[in-house]
């Protein structure tokens, strides 16, 4: 696990400067403290930054093959590394280190490009090819581990995180307005921007081959579905649930490798429990877990509920990190390590419990992808409410979303939405709010007359799309939306903050595309979310667990906007700092501010509208918040 970035040099006999990658690098070292390596050669510079879990002695990098010509950095983990090894070595490669890293380089002796199919585990690398001065880069199938590339007169730059970049770029002069387009749309950035112009990120599942001056992206994995009626019916749903529970144990089992002790994330719900009682069978225990609860008890799902730690038999030792109203002060810190903003707010309270784990362990397993994989999100039970109402007229649906919008603004945009489950219909009903023309964006960020998701997205769908069951759609765009661009990257960025490596098992891509083949009808039972998950692991849990509703991970933001504001967050929602700005009509917002402590709904928005004025201080003035030391 790791930072890594990087140059190649528009002219190919000029040898980076090792002053500038070591700068480079260093806007990293939270991601890796336990040491650096370099390569500076003719057309190429590679850095990083290196947190060791692996292989303590020998695992530094970059990595390079027998004769030198092809070297490697690798953020991230191989967990079927050992498997590879042995297999490589039988074939007559010699290996120098114990890296889980290392089976790349002569993977890609053999196969090129197409050895990426053989990894199983989270990664963003960078391979030189020496031979025929080209540079790989590539992201992992789901997009846990974060890569973002910039094209620059000196060349083509890479790095895990933007900061990065800047010694070569430069501070921007201003975010990106597509990316601030998509802040008020999703919730979220969307791939392939970042809040930072110019600077792109590499999709998940995407790989770009920069050769000869020419950079070429293109997608080496997605989310494949079976058509629509052609789905495997021959197996019964407790065969179904058999075969995911062993997938899951399996991918639990190799998660657990690791030559440094790991923790748990515990929440109260079904995801991280699952993967807690697999660690604790599969270890002999205990295991140390980690939860993370919050003084506003409508956002506290610890409250009232018993966690898998309160129950016999299960020996894991639990801590727990509260997030209270007075740690909203936190956020200009944890937004420089977030770099592209959210409105959730999640940073925030992620950085608590990042902190407090990382004071006794460099790695932790995590829920994360279990949502994303079964369906367990609310809009996969509202789509599929809703269908029945798709053949009315859209001025009949009109009329019954309003009615819906006083108890279920989920279920009124659901209504008021088109049929086909497109980017419009999931911005709508999975986004944070209904997406607009939000009046309190200034005229140089608010989108355009007619603008829609769909037509302003990285996002382009197979062609076999559109011949998917509804939920695997909303399934695909979740996995390739969402998932990379806010849950991981939420994760990677408030773990790797605190030098916290995060592995999450749900996200195996052996255990993801066994999921993809499975019936609709049996992966989501009437309206329970998860079914095939609570099938899969009901001998494990408690019934009090494995029957329990999601109550999903959210943050107080209404309640944090509505109470008295730290000092820098009252200053940039003043007036005189939105005029001041530019990004948005201050008078709006003013207004916006007020509803919201008369309604306390609002809290989103405004927490958005307070990053990009934070964002602004951080990034472009460089004058509110320095990188700790």
């Amino acid at each position: 696990m790791c930072g890594i970035c990087g140059i190649v040099t528009a002219d190919g006999e000029r040898i980076p400067d090792r002053d500038l990658l070591e700068r480079m690098a260093d806007t990293l070292r939270h991601r890796g403290p336990d040491g650096a390596g370099f390569l500076a050669t003719p057309g190429i510079g590679l850095a990083m930054r290196r947190l060791s879990i692996v292989d303590l002695e020998t695992g530094g990098q970059p990595i390079a093959s027998e004769d030198g010509s092809i070297a490697v950095i690798c953020n991230g983990e191989i967990y079927n590394a050992p498997e590879l090894r042995r297999d490589l070595e039988g074939r007559g490669h010699i290996f120098r280190t114990r890296s889980d890293v290392e089976p790349i380089v002569h993977l890609y002796e053999e196969r090129g490009a197409e050895c990426l199919d053989a990894l199983r585990g989270m990664f963003a690398l960078a391979l030189w090819d020496g031979g025929r001065r080209r540079l790989l880069l590539a992201r992992d199938r789901f997009g846990i581990k974060p890569l973002l590339w910039a094209e620059h007169r000196d060349g083509l730059l890479f790095a895990s995180e933007a900061k990065a970049l800047l010694p070569v770029l430069g501070n921007p002069s201003g975010p990106n307005p597509a990316a601030v387009r998509d802040l008020f749309t999703f919730g979220f950035v969307t791939a392939p921007r970042s809040f930072f112009p110019g600077i792109r990120r590499l999709p998940a599942g995407h790989l770009l081959i920069s050769e000869g001056g020419r950079a070429v992206v293109r997608r080496w994995w997605g989310p494949r579905f079976p058509i629509r009626g052609e789905e495997d019916r021959g197996r019964s749903p407790a065969a179904w649930a058999h075969l995911v529970r062993e997938k899951l144990e399996d991918s639990v089992r190799i998660h657990l490798r690791s030559d440094v002790p790991l923790s748990l994330q515990l929440s109260a719900g079904i995801d991280s429990s699952s993967v807690a009682a697999l660690a604790l069978r599969l270890t002999g225990g205990p295991v140390e877990t980690f939860s993370l609860g919050f003084a506003h008890a409508a956002c506290d799902e610890l409250a009232g509920q018993k966690i898998l730690s309160d129950f016999s038999p299960f020996d894991l030792p639990n801590r727990r990190a509260v997030c209270g109203p007075s740690d909203l002060a936190r956020l200009p810190e944890a937004l420089w390590y977030l770099e592209d903003p959210t409105s959730s707010g999640l940073e925030v309270p992620r950085l608590l419990l990042a902190e407090m784990a990382a004071r006794r362990f460099k790695v932790i397993l995590t829920g994360e992808g279990s949502d994303e994989l079964f369906g367990g999100y609310p809009w996969y039970r509202i789509d599929r409410f809703l269908r029945p109402f798709a053949a009315l007229p859209r001025q009949v649906r009109r009329g019954l979303g309003r009615i819906a919008a006083r108890w279920r603004p989920m279920v009124a945009r659901g209504l008021e939405n088109p049929h086909d489950v497109d980017l419009q219909r999931y911005a709508r009903m999975a986004g944070a709010w209904s997406p607009g023309q939000p009046e309190f964006l200034a005229p140089g960020l608010a989108p355009p007359p007619g603008w829609v998701p769909a037509l302003d997205s990285g996002v382009v769908p197979p062609a076999e799309f559109w011949r998917w069951h509804p939920f695997s759609q909303l399934r695909y765009l979740d996995q390739t939306v969402r998932l990379p661009e806010l849950v991981s990257h939420l994760l990677d960025r408030s773990t790797m903050a605190r030098s916290l490596e995060a592995r999450v098992p749900f996200l195996d891509h052996e255990l993801a595309e066994l999921t993809f083949a499975v019936p609709p009808a049996i992966a989501m039972r009437l309206l329970q979310e998860k079914a095939l998950l609570r099938r899969a692991v009901q001998d494990l849990l408690p019934p009090e667990i494995t029957l329990r509703k999601k109550r999903g991970m959210t943050a107080p933001v209404h309640e944090w906007l509505a109470g008295p504001l730290p000092e820098f967050a009252a200053e940039l929602l003043s007036t005189r700092a939105l005029a001041q700005k530019g990004y948005f009509v201050p008078e709006a917002v003013t207004a916006l501010l007020r509803q919201h402590r008369q309604c306390k709904h609002l809290g989103s928005q405004l927490f958005a509208i307070l990053s990009v004025q934070l964002w602004d201080e951080i990034f472009v003035r460089g004058s509110f918040f320095r990188r700790p030391r």
